[in-house]
């Protein structure tokens, strides 16, 4: 019976332990990762209402991204993101993203985080063609922590 009951109370307390989570997700649930999921969902929507305003507002003074290549043409800084990101989305048309988020890790002492998502992004280019293009990748998005609870994007749009 006592160690019926040292069972049962280990299990009781690793249980208590254990984070709640995020519904449909393996993300623990905590006011962090809902802030940045937020960000995320806020850049979802913006990116399909081409609102660079938007996405400029999400980003931290040091963003920096090299645009998934070792092409330097596709990079980005935050000072570019005001004139290069209304010219790249005017270029778009009929912009629909699903973003699935995978998993948040966090750097406490650096107060950042990365996210690992999944995307599909579904356009059109009517300067090139009217046909719809699709594409889909694993990234990241890192983020740099600004006060309590606020989020903004470092790298990954």
């Amino acid at each position: 019976m006592k160690r019926i009951l040292t069972v049962v109370a280990a299990v009781a307390l690793a249980s208590s332990c254990a984070h709640r989570k995020i519904p449909g997700t393996e993300i623990d649930d905590t006011d962090d990762t809902r802030a940045i999921l937020a960000v995320m969902e806020t850049y979802r929507q913006a990116v399909e209402k081409r609102d660079a305003h938007t996405l400029v507002s999400l980003a931290h003074d040091t963003f920096r991204d090299d645009g998934g290549s070792a092409n330097p043409e596709d990079d980005l800084n935050y000072s570019d993101l005001t004139t290069k990101l209304p010219e790249r989305l005017a270029k778009l048309e009929d912009i629909r993203l699903e973003v699935s988020v995978r998993k948040i890790e966090f750097d406490e002492e650096a107060q950042v985080a990365h996210a690992t998502y999944t995307y599909t992004a579904t356009f059109k280019l009517p300067n090139l063609t009217q046909k719809a293009q699709s594409e889909g990748e694993i990234k990241q998005m890192s983020f740099k922590k600004v006060d309590k609870h606020n989020w903004k994007i470092t790298s990954g749009i």
